[in-house]
């Protein structure tokens, strides 16, 4: 770790690339399939209102980063207590969520009659020594990534034979069931809370570029693989389990050397593993707050997470069902109430400090 930083300590870029990473891993696996499933070809327009209200949530995560990140932020204790509680516990859901499609996808695609017991035990080593690390080394992984991720997007796309209906997703009517898919989904949605436990570098905060690219990607990534999913596969989206995978067999190359997936796979895997540390850290983070012992807390929540998975959940289809249950208003108050409420508390604190210094 170089001089002058902290485990928590990033740059824009790096924020940038972790924002990116954080937001899309895992809308383009089981997602569309259940979108699709409650709202049929609209679940395109679902995505793009729930990706707009992530985009607008990040900026009060992006002030609380550029301020010190969450543990350092001079707020009342109350407030930031309620905060790190609510982090930590909705990040430690998230986790189990997330781990569970992983391991299916692992388990059921790369291998043949995988066990998730044995998926479990290569990936939970894995995020327990990345979460170990700390946000700085996570940062810094995510921002050479993102250009293999980068590249391999854009050779889908310049390759694509792209065979599917644009009526597809038309005409545009909204309807209950796009509200049903949001209100239904909202832990698939809101991925920014951990980085409020980032905090930017000082002689940084001023270089905005990279994070507002970044949300642009974010918006056009997102809602574009949705579109291009619903032209392609229609109302048999609903159909396609591990949905990032089925628009790499519509590629130039494949006709003549085979399905060209092994590309996309790859770069998912990383993202998926981001992503996951990623989670795992925002718990160390907030439970160190209170207990101390970071590396230990990130240890501790990889192996409790993977415990879960495997004896708790079983199956994607026991953590989708109880995710989608009374439990997804949790991830609403986490993801959008608390970074709101964070911010505004530093808000008010930090006039108080203005006008008693003027006084």
């Amino acid at each position: 770790m170089r001089r002058g930083t902290t485990s928590t300590s990033v740059y824009p870029s790096q924020l940038a690339a972790l924002a990116f990473i954080a937001s899309v891993t895992f809308k383009v696996l089981m997602l569309p399939r259940y979108f699709a499933g409650e709202c049929g070809r609209q679940f395109w327009l679902a995505a793009a209102i729930m990706i707009t209200l992530d985009i607008a949530v990040f900026a009060f995560v992006y002030k609380i980063a550029c301020a010190g990140g969450l543990c350092s932020l001079d707020i009342p204790l109350a407030v930031k207590n309620a905060a790190l509680i609510l982090a930590v516990v909705g990040s430690a859901f998230k986790a189990v969520l997330f781990c569970s499609e992983t391991v299916a996808y692992a388990a059921t695609t790369l291998f043949d009659e995988g066990l998730w017991r044995l998926v479990l035990a290569s990936l939970v080593p894995a995020l327990a020594y990345i979460a170990y690390k700390g946000f700085n080394v996570i940062a810094r992984v995510a921002q050479v990534a993102v250009w293999l991720i980068g590249a391999v997007v854009v050779l889908n796309v310049l390759l694509a034979d792209f065979n599917g209906d644009p009526d597809a997703v038309l005409p545009i009517m909204p309807d209950a069931g796009v509200i049903s898919a949001c209100d239904k989904y909202l832990f698939w949605f809101g991925d920014f809370t951990p980085l409020m436990f980032c905090s930017v570098a000082v002689d940084m905060r001023r270089k905005h570029a990279p994070v507002l690219i970044s949300l642009a990607f974010i918006a056009l990534f997102t809602i574009g693989f949705t579109i291009a999913l619903a032209c392609v596969f229609g109302g048999g989206t609903t159909y396609a389990s591990f949905a990032f995978a089925k628009l790499s067999v519509f590629n130039k190359l494949s006709k003549l050397l085979g399905a060209l997936d092994f590309p996309v796979v790859s770069a998912w895997l990383i993202m998926a593993t981001i992503k996951l540390s990623l989670l795992l850290t925002a718990v160390a983070e907030g439970t160190a707050h209170f207990v101390g012992h970071r590396g230990a807390a990130a240890v501790i929540a990889a192996v409790a997470v993977g415990l879960v998975c495997k004896l708790a959940v079983g199956n994607v289809g026991a953590a989708h069902d109880f995710f989608t249950g009374g439990v997804r208003y949790l991830a609403a108050v986490v993801e959008y109430a608390v970074p709101m409420v964070v911010y505004a508390a530093w808000e008010l604190s930090r006039r108080r400090r203005e006008r008693r210094v003027c006084a």
